[in-house]
C-alpha cells in the first residue's frame, strides 16, 4: 500500500485484518455458504472505507481554503450526497473540482480498467445484498481480497490528486 496519510492506512488495515480473517476462517471447501455471506459482509465495509477516506481527502483539500463557510459546505455536501462510490461517481465528483482532476483521475485509472471494474463489481455486490438480501450472494473471501487489491490503486490515485 502507497498511500500516504495515516488516517487512510489505518482504515486500510482494518479492511486488511478483516479479508485474512475471513479468508482464514472459510478455508475449506465445505464454509463456501459462510464464506459468501462474509465477503458480502465485507464488501460493505470496504465501500463505507473507500467512502470515508474519499471524503476524509476531499476535506483535506478543502482546508486548503481560507473561507470557513465553503469548507463547512463542500464537507456537508459530500457527506450528503457522496454514497455508492464507483467509478462513475468518483468521476464525476473530481469533475465537480476541476476537470483537470477528473482527467488526472481517468489517466490514472483506466475506465473499464481492472481497477475500475473491480469497484464497480464491489459496489454492485454490496448494492445487491442491501435491495436483494441473502438470495443472491455470489462473492467469495477470495474474491474481496482480489477485488481489495484492485481498489486500492483507486485510492492512491485519488489521493495523489487531492494532495
Amino acid at each position: 500500500m502507497s498511500v500516504k496519510a495515516n488516517y487512510i492506512k489505518e482504515r486500510c488495515l482494518e479492511v486488511e485484518n478483516l479479508i485474512a480473517n475471513i479468508t482464514s476462517w472459510t478455508n475449506d471447501d465445505h464454509s463456501s455458504e459462510l464464506s459468501a455471506h462474509l465477503a458480502a459482509y465485507t464488501s460493505v465495509i470496504i465501500t463505507g472505507v473507500l467512502e470515508d477516506c474519499i471524503e476524509y481527502l476531499i476535506s483535506q483539500r478543502v482546508c486548503k481554503v481560507n473561507d470557513t463557510e465553503i469548507r463547512n459546505y463542500i464537507r456537508c455536501n459530500i457527506d450528503r450526497h457522496f454514497r455508492n462510490a464507483d467509478y462513475s461517481t468518483i468521476s464525476g465528483l473530481l469533475k465537480e473540482f476541476s476537470h483537470d482532476y477528473q482527467k488526472s483521475f481517468s489517466d490514472k485509472i483506466v475506465p473499464n480498467g481492472i481497477e475500475a471494474t473491480a469497484l464497480d463489481s464491489i459496489i454492485r455486490n454490496k448494492n445487491s445484498l442491501a435491495h436483494f438480501g441473502t438470495s443472491k450472494l455470489e462473492l467469495t473471501a477470495n474474491d474481496i481480497e482480489e477485488y481489495y487489491q484492485r481498489i486500492m490503486p483507486v485510492l492512491e490515485a485519488i489521493e495523489e490528486i487531492l494532495t
